[in-house]
């Protein structure tokens, strides 16, 4: 039987966005690195990012990383700092790690067995998430040069996360006048990680000096950079789709007028209700399975109302009966809770061939 909340995936539209995005990037001198985080390390789409032209996949999440490795996907990058308990685990997964503190570092060289882990020393030129300042990067890629069972294979950077901070090619410039910086202690030719989707739109006329890689989840899934809000060049916007079931629908008047509170969270209800009459047609989709505010219909005239843990509602132009299927377009920030949540089964297509995620029944 058929779950619902049901996530699909169209893994056609992953490749073709990744084989335009990849010849690209290679004609003007990079490479490109596949995300997989927006799908909590899904294998199968993992798999598509390598045979369209990936040089290697990333994901933030130990678990997500170890089930591509399962898979015998790579090479494989964590790109996040890893937590104490998990640089054994690391070291056994993970082809590379985005990092900047020397005693993680070392503590993952400890754990090394066979060959190195390599290691991109992670620089903030602004955004606040992550990294040392570009005055300190020398001195810590020498302390990172110098441990055994990790190589030291360049720097990382990062734009519009923490703050929002926009990639410029002047910033560009400055991560590269780091990686000259540090590029004499490298123990491979250094590549330079110069962030994520957002990066695209800002590349015209840029030539890099450095090998240089983009880390991008977001143009292959979608063809699409939500920190711009602007298509990539040559892609269509294709959103991933999350069905739901109604329960039920009611012709209901207007919410009568009184006092209000907070909801259950604790909030103050972001809901929508209609001034007259109208169809409310209860979903079974709640904030315990996405970000609702991420959903936008595929139904002509209906609309989002408000949600709840476990369920929401549509405001529909006609009646909606017990059993039938609503469908949403699933932005990046309601996918990546959407992929996580055990109540939501994932659907991967290709070819109009549905098969549903291993792990889900």
């Amino acid at each position: 039987m058929t779950r619902y909340p049901r996530l699909t995936i169209d893994l056609d539209v992953v490749a073709a966005n990744t084989r335009l995005l990849a010849a690209r990037l290679h004609g003007a001198g990079f490479t490109l690195v596949g995300v997989t985080k927006c799908v909590d390390g899904e294998p199968r789409v993992g798999q598509a990012l390598l045979e369209a032209g990936c040089a290697g996949l990333a994901d933030s999440r130990l678990p997500s990383l170890a089930r591509l490795a399962t898979a015998s996907l790579e090479p494989l990058t964590l790109i996040r700092a890893p937590q104490p308990d998990e640089l054994a685990a690391v070291a056994q997964v993970a082809d590379r790690v985005l990092l900047s503190d020397v005693g993680a570092a070392r503590g993952l060289g400890e754990h090394a067995a066979g060959s190195p882990v390599e290691v991109l020393l992670t620089v903030d030129l602004g955004d606040r998430r992550e990294g040392v300042l570009p005055d300190a990067a020398p001195a810590a890629a020498r302390a990172l040069a110098g441990l055994p069972g990790v190589i030291l294979a360049g720097i990382s950077v990062n734009f519009a996360c923490l703050s929002g901070q926009l990639p410029t090619q002047n910033l560009f410039r400055q991560a590269e006048a780091v990686m000259a910086e540090v590029a004499d202690v490298c123990a491979v030719e250094p590549v330079l990680s110069l962030g994520g989707t957002c990066v695209l739109q800002h590349l015209a006329g840029y030539r890099p000096r450095f090998r240089t890689e983009i880390r991008s989840g977001g143009g292959p899934l979608y063809g699409y950079d939500f920190v711009s809000g602007a298509g990539l060049e040559g892609m269509r916007r294709t959103d991933p789709v999350l069905t739901a079931v109604v329960l039920e629908c009611y012709r209901k008047p207007p919410a009568p007028s009184g006092a209000t509170g907070c909801d259950a969270f604790g909030h103050a209800p972001e809901i929508t209700l209609p001034d007259g009459d109208a169809n409310y047609a209860l979903l079974h989709l709640g904030r315990r399975d996405c970000e609702p505010g991420g959903l936008r219909p595929l139904l002509p005239g209906s609309y989002l109302a408000g949600a709840t843990s476990d369920v929401s509602v549509l405001i529909t132009p006609e009646p909606l009966h017990p059993g039938d299927h609503v469908s949403f377009a699933v932005d990046y920030d309601a996918l990546v809770r959407a992929v996580t949540s055990p109540f939501v089964m994932k659907e991967l297509i290709s070819g109009e061939t549905p098969e549903v995620s291993k792990g889900d029944s």
